[in-house]
């Protein structure tokens, strides 16, 4: 690879960003997502390029996905966030045939084979399928990422019954107030954003090597409950959180 490419992924709690050329990924980015898309895409922007260099400046093509890729503005192309995370995954992790990628927004299931998708599966209708669920859990529970993967270490789980963000959000009220613990809330979130990953995944020839991607990429415990779920080896993802923003640098330096 010696043509250089910029990736932006432009989500619903983070904008992401990568450089792609030389050698491979040669920086990663991110931003909070703020109200205003377009502003955030152009600060993004503005960063891949400096980190480019100001002789690439001009020529730099940019590949912009993610739900708000439609406001990014001087992109040489957009493409779709299933093509975008198949693409950075097979970087990330060559020869992965499932990935699972929990947003802030969604949840996708995505088969695929080299680098090309095959098939796959989105649940973007209900937050209790999406990362926005254990994000508000977690918040309730004053648990950051580090407190989190500690707590999950644990183990210990109690079945939530409720099918909705807002229901589960009181729920977790209650529990706490009849005394059970963090572990055990916190285990049982898990379980039930992985028991709603599964019922997406049972429509789908799921196979190993599976990985996440997304912003509990990185997470040991959520892996594992996606383990025990799926009825398969669900791995952890370094880097796996800039993977649309790498396959879309990915793919802007294959640009004619």
């Amino acid at each position: 690879m010696n043509r250089y490419g910029a990736g932006i992924d432009s989500g619903s709690s983070f904008c992401k960003g990568a450089l792609a050329g030389g050698r491979g990924v040669q920086a990663l980015f991110t931003l909070p997502a703020g109200w205003d898309i377009a502003e955030t895409g152009a600060r993004m922007l503005a960063e891949i390029r400096k980190a480019a260099g100001s002789d690439r400046d001009g020529e730099l093509p940019v590949a912009a996905t993610g739900y708000g890729r439609g406001q990014i503005a001087g992109c040489t192309g957009t493409l779709s966030e299933i093509s975008a995370h198949a693409a950075g995954v097979e970087y990330l992790s060559p020869g992965a045939r499932t990935v699972i990628d929990i947003g802030g927004q969604d949840c996708k299931v995505i088969t695929m084979e080299r680098g090309s998708v095959r098939e796959f599966q989105m649940n973007d209708r209900c937050a209790a399928g999406s990362g926005r669920f254990l994000e508000l859990i977690c918040a309730r529970l004053q648990a950051d990422s580090v407190v989190m993967e500690a707590l999950l270490a644990e183990g210990r789980s109690v079945a939530l019954n409720s099918t909705c963000v807002v229901f589960a959000e009181s729920e977790v009220i209650g529990l706490l107030a009849r005394g059970v613990s963090r572990e055990e809330i916190l285990g049982g979130a898990a379980a039930s954003l992985a028991a709603r990953i599964a019922s997406l995944a049972a429509r789908l020839p799921v196979a190993e090597p599976a990985v996440l991607s997304g912003g509990l990429a990185e997470s040991q415990g959520i892996a594992q409950a996606l383990s025990r779920a799926l009825g398969i080896k669900v791995q952890p993802l370094r880097n796996g959180a800039y993977a649309g923003a790498i396959g879309a640098a990915l793919r802007a330096a294959a640009f004619p």
